[in-house]
């Protein structure tokens, strides 16, 4: 029998019987074959993996060496003038797994923007396994986006682990559209004196699809600042989970931490979990999170039902538009429309 994989653990334990500690990784493929729909871009560098793979960052080691074992991508950006990397990770029936090793390094004073976008081109089910491995240096950015568009027979395991140096900052906008079971892990480390990291979040699950977000903000220099902005909806029987947790170490005074998850439930039939944490080791802070789930209230319904839309129509709008934080940053026009539409006309057909 094939040993679970788990991910994802909270920093700090709950009862075990509300089962939000950790989840199953549903990562069934354990033979090694190629990805041939891209190729690797510079070389591993081996140190720096192994800095990020030493510290505890809520990510089984089983998973990470499913990751090692089987990668069969592996990429090293070296971002400079404000460079705009976009990589495109389609999977098929002939490239059914992809297990891809990310790093991004953004040297000091630079600035750009890579975007990874995973979809699938039929309707065979597909397997990937992420790492992606960010270092920000000192008054440095970087923008990053990640969409997942896989089919529905699929599942999409994602970790990203950064760390960010003084005056540095990481945008994160993250697109969750398919997939029957996604995972994703976001940790960052704010090191350095007023390092920023803001991350814009858009979800929609529909069928049978279980999603479980998870972000770990690490406030460690002083004045360090964090947005965690998460917007989404469930319809069918889809179900999801949000873990945030932002942590404030001894000695990082003066930070500024924000957490807030918002869901639109669609049908009645969903379940939404939200676990939203403040850990809290230092005074001088502030922290402020919030979660909530609901329908849509049914004022707004009524106003553009009398302009002439359908219900269906007027939930779309609806929701489209309160994950435009995230989708807007998506800097391909073409892409961007192409997930607003795609929104729209899920919550439309239901």
């Amino acid at each position: 029998m094939t040993k679970k994989l788990k991910g994802n653990t909270l920093p700090a334990l709950t009862w075990n019987w509300l089962d939000v500690n950790e989840i199953d990784v549903d990562l069934q493929n354990e033979d090694q074959v190629p990805y041939t729909a891209a190729e690797g871009v510079g070389e591993i560098d081996q140190a720096l993996k192994a800095e990020f793979f030493e510290i505890d960052q809520g990510i089984s080691a089983d998973v990470l060496a499913r990751n090692e074992k089987q990668a069969n991508l592996k990429n090293h950006f070296l971002i400079e003038d404000e460079q705009e990397i976009y990589l495109k990770l389609p999977m098929s029936k002939e490239n059914p797994l992809l297990v891809d090793q990310n790093q991004i390094v953004v040297p000091p004073l630079q600035t750009g923007t890579v975007v990874f976008y995973n979809f699938s081109e039929d309707d065979t089910r597909a397997e990937r396994n992420s790492t992606i491995l960010i270092d920000v240096a000192n008054d440095a950015e970087l923008n990053l986006v990640v969409v997942q568009r896989l089919n529905d027979k699929s599942s999409s395991n994602v970790a990203i682990m950064a760390k960010v140096g003084d005056g540095a900052k990481i945008n994160m906008a993250n697109i969750e559209l398919g997939s029957a079971n996604t995972v994703f892990h976001y940790m960052v480390d704010l090191e350095g004196f007023a390092a920023e990291s803001n991350v814009q979040t858009a979800y929609l699950g529909q069928g049978d699809e279980k999603l479980d977000l998870f972000y770990h903000i690490y406030h460690i220099g002083e004045e360090c600042v964090s947005d965690l902005q998460l917007n989404g909806a469930l319809m069918d029987r889809a179900k999801k989970q949000f873990r945030g947790t932002i942590e404030f170490i001894k000695g990082c005074s003066g930070s500024d931490g924000n957490e807030e998850e918002f869901c639109v439930l669609l049908d009645d039939t969903v379940s939404s979990i939200a676990v939203p944490l403040l850990l809290a080791g230092e005074d001088d802070i502030v922290g402020n999170h919030a979660a909530s789930a609901g329908k849509i209230d049914d004022n707004q319904l009524f106003y553009l039902m009398t302009r002439g839309l359908s219900r269906k129509e007027a939930e779309g709008l609806i929701v489209e538009s309160k994950m435009t934080g995230a989708l807007d940053q998506v800097p391909d026009e073409e892409l961007r429309q192409s997930l607003k539409t795609e929104i729209h006309e899920r919550i439309v057909r239901r």
